[in-house]
């Protein structure tokens, strides 16, 4: 989705799949929101950032990274310079 530019109605199956049990599924979704609407991505990859998996987290870092033209997307990865992984700080560092 994300090559696709992830046009509204991917991003809405986008954002369906960051809820999926698989932590592999919702990394893909957060890469695919990376490229979606701010105001449809946003807020999703906010939540992302509590996501139980770390790799799920960068991924959501790394999509916010793509919207952090917008005052929430870095309001959002600021919160993550907490993160209680090393890799998940390092790409908010990077971002930030």
């Amino acid at each position: 989705m994300a090559s696709a530019g992830c046009p509204a109605p991917l991003a809405r199956r986008a954002v369906a799949a960051l809820t999926d049990p698989a932590w592999q599924v919702r990394v893909g979704a957060a890469t695919a929101l990376s490229v979606a609407d701010p105001g449809t991505a946003v807020p999703v990859l906010a939540k992302a950032l509590a996501d139980t998996n770390a790799d799920v987290r960068k991924a959501a870092v790394l999509a916010l990274t793509r919207h952090r033209a917008t005052d929430d997307a870095r309001a959002a990865l600021a919160t993550a310079t907490t993160d209680t992984d090393a890799d998940v700080r390092a790409y908010v560092t990077r971002a930030l």
